[in-house]
């Protein structure tokens, strides 16, 4: 049996679905895991190596805070999480994918069409904070939006309206958002916000609801026990250093500039847009509406040319598809994040609409990629 040492800073609710994947996955091996915080305790990392005698260590990064001499960590096998230093030569490094967070974050801003973008963080020095400002910044020149790097909250009263924010983390966008309260700044209407983690104890009670893309956490776990097993058996691996696509954005109000709609059928097809992945049916999207379902049936089919169900159905397909094409993503996760509450309901809606399963339309799918 191993015997792995996760290792973290601090522990607490962040690390609970990145702690079950884990153990979960160190059981299905034989294995088994002891927590430790180093960042509660007066022992050196070195005494705690030499007292646990771990066969190997994941040390967790996100929350590494202090001055500790990690040295004894080369000692065994070792797998960093979102560190802010490179891995020694030799183990893994596991890291969150901040080209593709900034990407979700720039795709969804610009759909707002913002006079100028810019970027907030409460921890501006952290690497992942860095990575994700440098490519939401490249994406901003791409589109020829004026950028920059909002270094105080209150700074946002000095923007030209309507205006884009990407806050690095919720935590941050709270900050943004208590300053934009304050300056009498409306958002979405003066200002669309994305951040990232995806809290639902902030994201659905804040005002208004913030739109947040979510990490696959996970995955995370899940990755650095894999990774921790090809240390142990010595397999050949393609790198050292593993990137974790984000998992989803969520969107919710503050990423969506108001509109006054000119049709019904606009109208309908925002709320489609907006809510289709939330599960919404055809009578949801009329009560939105402020319309009866035959009204709003009507008006759509005129515009649009088939009904809002097939509207919906396609909507969250094409979330399916673009959740299929990311490798890492669990097929039994994916009717949940995409408005159907039954995976099994997917699956034969899928085979009925592509003639095929979602695990093979998946691998066909990646090995197009190559």
């Amino acid at each position: 049996m191993k015997n792995v040492l996760y290792l973290a800073h601090t522990i607490n609710a962040h690390n609970a679905v990145k702690l079950g994947t884990i153990h979960a996955e160190a059981r299905a091996r034989g294995w088994s895991v002891v927590e430790y915080e180093f960042g509660w305790t007066a022992w050196s990392v070195a005494e705690i190596v030499t007292a646990l005698k771990p066969d190997g260590i994941i040390l967790d990064g996100a929350r590494f805070v202090g001055d500790f001499d990690l040295r004894p960590l080369r000692k065994v096998p070792c797998v960093y999480l979102n560190t802010d230093f490179p891995a020694p030569p030799g183990n893994i490094a596991i890291h969150s994918d901040a080209a593709a967070i900034a990407d979700m974050a720039a795709d969804e801003l610009l759909a707002s069409a913002p006079r100028e973008a810019v970027f907030f963080s409460l921890a501006p020095r952290k690497i992942w904070s860095k990575l994700r400002a440098a490519r939401f910044r490249e994406r901003m020149r791409q589109a020829g939006v004026p950028f920059h790097v909002l270094k105080r909250a209150e700074d946002i009263a000095g923007l030209r309206r309507p205006f884009a924010v990407f806050a690095v983390n919720d935590m941050s966008a709270a900050a943004l958002l208590r300053c934009g309260i304050n300056c009498d700044l409306d958002c979405p209407n003066d200002f669309t916000l994305v951040s990232v983690d995806n809290d639902a104890l902030f994201c659905e009670n804040a005002t208004p609801k913030v739109t947040s893309v979510e990490q696959d956490i996970a995955r995370m776990g899940a990755a650095a026990i894999e990774a921790l097993d090809s240390l142990f058996t010595n397999v050949p691996r393609p790198t050292d250093l593993i990137m974790v696509p984000p998992r989803r954005l969520v969107r919710r109000v503050s990423s969506v500039r108001h509109q006054v709609y000119k049709t019904i059928a606009e109208k309908v097809a925002a709320s489609i847009d907006l809510h289709a992945l939330e599960g919404i049916g055809v009578a949801g999207v009329a009560a939105l509406a402020g319309c009866s379902r035959r009204t709003v049936e009507t008006h759509y089919h005129a515009v649009y040319g088939q009904s809002i169900g097939e509207a919906i159905l396609a909507h969250r397909f094409r979330e399916v598809e673009r959740l299929l094409r990311n490798p890492h993503q669990q097929i039994g996760t994916i009717a949940n994040l995409c408005g159907w509450k039954s995976s099994a309901h997917l699956m034969r809606l899928f085979r009925s609409r592509y003639g095929t399963t979602m695990t093979a339309w998946r691998a066909d799918a990646l090995k197009c990629r190559q």
